[in-house]
């Protein structure tokens, strides 16, 4: 049994959640199922509120093993003297600053009963009020991910330890010089590779030379038309592709919009689970698959652009790939991505070589996207943030929502050369007589990945994750990466783990710790 105390502070707005966000991080590691740490998120939550709503101080405790959470909230506040009428939806003696802030709906103690296994609530007018629940738990099932197509050249690193902190999923190691990557937590992005100036973080395996392609058919991103300046439109880029011996140039622009068009369609279906999420990034499906396992029902059954492509495209076609994620959807379709794969600056030295006297007139820029309904959230910091709200059910709208990992969308890649928002701005739009392709379903459904559970049997996760928190509570809190992890908790896991030594912590050494 694993026993872990929040206090809470009556008012403070900015704090709320963090008692039940540590809940929610416990539960993820020790493997509980994600319906039932998505409940109990959501209790706890309102649990929280009510304190800090109502409250002038509070307590939260939790504890839990392989079966059951069980969480008590003791408050300090005015009590209740009507119970019954406190658990009808909508009633609610929340003060006119909370209710200014968004809060007071009168939903937090019904919400805590309908998500909760066992409830029970006790209050005395003057002097406090009690909440008790337990939720339920088991195993979460999951599967072990197969494809990675990020690369470590270890020759390349200087040691400057940009990419631990860069990595938003601790998936990182630096030790005696050399980079690695833990595999089951790598989601295939480019946030890494962004902070490495050497090149040691890229792109597995891609066809050396673009030359050697020219005869097949060629894949590219919209922002690659749209990179080379606005005196070179992509029918100029285009131009130049052929002159280099493609047989044709596709661009998967059309099928990111007819992704676009499926989700806006699934998503006025009033009987989808709202919001619908867009899987346009393969990235973004395997941050969920890894962190978010409860919005899994929330994803789109449909393939990713470059997967649709690959299985509508004929076999000699190349690709060209801004990101990991889209070398490995490939390669989940067939495709060979050692030698039908291409990295955009090798493809741009040979567009560059043809354009003297291809350039036009400056294309006009134009704003954005028609307005859809589609919410499109780019940047990882901002994903994470909308995911969070999402399973924490603080987000119920828009109904349909695009996340790219890259700051402005796909255009934002750092494989690509030019400003992702005027690249943007560029993208020619789609003609207005074309075929809309079809989107296939995805070749598997979507699943939970292992990845941030401590151990595959609950209870002996339980286990780690104590040794887990006395360990980091020991270490200096510095996160300073000398130890060759991203924070003091990494370097507590690794331990546990085994995957390395405490000695490794050059402060908690010298102070003979």
């Amino acid at each position: 049994m694993e026993h872990v105390g929040y206090d809470i502070e009556g008012g403070d707005y900015r704090e709320a959640g963090a008692a039940s966000r540590a809940i929610k991080a416990h539960l993820k590691a020790i493997g509980a199922d994600s319906d039932a740490i998505r409940r109990a998120m959501i209790a706890a939550y309102e649990a929280e509120m009510n304190v800090v709503i109502h409250a002038r101080r509070g307590r939260l405790e939790a504890s839990f093993d392989d079966r059951r959470l069980d969480v008590d909230v003791v408050d300090e506040g005015p009590g209740i003297a009507d119970l019954e009428r406190a658990l009808t939806p909508g009633w609610s003696t929340a003060s006119p600053e909370a209710r200014a802030l968004g809060f007071g709906a009168g939903l937090g103690l019904p919400n805590i009963q309908r998500n909760a296994d066992t409830f029970a609530l006790d209050s005395v007018v003057d002097k406090g009020t009690t909440v008790r629940f337990s939720v339920l738990l088991q195993p979460e099932q999951a599967t072990a991910r197969v494809l990675l197509s990020l690369a470590v050249n270890a020759e390349l690193c200087r040691d400057c330890r940009r990419c631990l902190t860069a990595c938003p999923t601790g998936a990182v190691r630096v030790r005696d010089g050399v980079p690695s990557v833990l595999e089951h937590l790598c989601i295939d992005c480019t946030c890494c590779m962004a902070v490495c100036e050497t090149g040691a973080l890229g792109l597995a395996a891609t066809a050396p030379d673009a030359e050697r392609l020219a005869d097949l058919a060629l894949a590219v991103p919209p922002a690659f038309l749209a990179g080379f300046g606005e005196r070179v439109d992509a029918d100029c880029v285009r131009a130049a592709l052929a002159e280099a011996g493609f047989a044709a140039v596709r661009s998967i622009g059309d099928y990111e919009e007819a992704l676009r068009a499926a989700v806006a369609a699934r998503a006025a279906d009033e009987s989808q689970a709202l919001p619908v999420l867009s899987t346009v990034c393969p990235p973004v499906v395997d941050l969920i698959e890894l962190r978010f396992p409860s919005l899994l029902p929330h994803l789109a059954p449909f393939a990713s652009p470059w997967e649709a492509l690959a299985a509508a495209a004929e076999p000699d076609t190349a690709y060209v790939v801004s990101c990991p994620g889209q070398r490995s959807a490939l390669a989940a379709r067939g495709v060979d991505a050692a030698t039908r794969t291409l990295e955009p600056g090798l493809l741009r030295d040979l567009v560059l070589s043809r354009l003297a006297g291809r350039q036009s007139e400056p294309a006009p820029l134009h704003a954005g996207r028609a307005d859809d309904g589609v919410l499109r959230v780019t940047g990882m910091r901002h994903v994470t943030a909308v995911l969070e709200q999402i399973e924490d059910g603080l987000l119920r709208a828009p109904a349909a929502i695009e996340l790219f990992v890259c700051d402005g969308g796909c255009a934002g890649s750092p494989l690509l050369a030019d400003d992702p928002y005027l690249a943007e701005a560029r993208r020619a739009a789609p003609a207005p007589d074309e075929a809309v392709p079809a989107i296939p379903a995805p070749l598997e459904p979507f699943a939970a990945r292992p990845g941030i559970r401590l151990d595959a049997d609950m209870a002996k996760a339980i286990d780690k994750l104590a040794r887990l928190d006395a360990l980091r509570r020991a270490l200096p809190g510095k996160d300073c990466c000398a130890c060759g992890a991203p924070t003091c908790a990494a370097l507590a896991e690794d331990v546990v783990l085994e995957r390395a030594d405490v000695t490794l912590c050059p402060y908690r050494a010298t102070d003979g710790g």
